[in-house]
């Protein structure tokens, strides 16, 4: 193993090297995701054309020594985020897109989440909603997105006080990132 090695675990449960110029898109989209969608979350706008890493994959990202905490958690949280906004994105039927997930892939991207350990209080509240948004998704079929008539039980609660889970994330980093500069 190089120094600066980086990895994801995949579904087979083998593991994948993460080089720098896939760990810089993912900090880029990360990033663009908080600039676009704070304060709007339950809103998020996810153009699937520039959005096409399997994000729920780098909630397993993980390194040797020179990872550390700090980095690691922003990406864990930043991807959280990134998940969240995409969820948005899928089950707003009339406003959003179906394409910034595989409908195939929505059992996948539950697993990573139902398996990623949170590490604090916020991480469990912004899971659980991602793994509500998923649900939603998963009950979606082509004729309720077809005929733009999709309504699930739990939408209220879904978007129930989603802004705030989604900003303290960002607001966490961008309050960060003042204080070390």
């Amino acid at each position: 193993m190089k120094e600066g090695y980086k990895f994801i675990k995949l579904p087979d449960g083998s593991v994948r090297e993460v080089d720098w110029a896939e760990l810089n898109q993912l900090k880029k989209d990360i990033l663009w995701i908080f600039d676009e969608n704070f304060g709007d979350i339950g809103n998020a706008f996810v153009p699937p054309e520039s959005f096409s890493l399997k994000y729920w994959e780098y909630l397993t990202l993980n390194g040797d020594k020179w990872f550390y905490e700090e980095e690691r958690a922003f990406y864990n949280r930043g991807v959280l985020v990134v998940l969240l906004c995409l969820c948005s994105e899928y089950i707003d039927v009339a406003g959003g897109s179906q394409d910034v997930f595989n409908r195939k892939e929505l059992p996948t991207v539950a697993k990573y989440v139902e398996e990623y350990p949170p590490r604090s209080q916020q991480e469990q509240l912004i899971k659980d909603r991602i793994l509500l948004g998923l649900s939603i998704a998963q009950s979606m079929t082509e004729d309720d997105v077809r005929n733009n008539e999709f309504v699930h039980e739990d939408n209220d609660k879904y978007y129930q006080n989603i802004n705030i889970i989604g900003n303290a994330f960002i607001l966490d980093y961008y309050k960060s990132k003042m204080k070390n500069n």
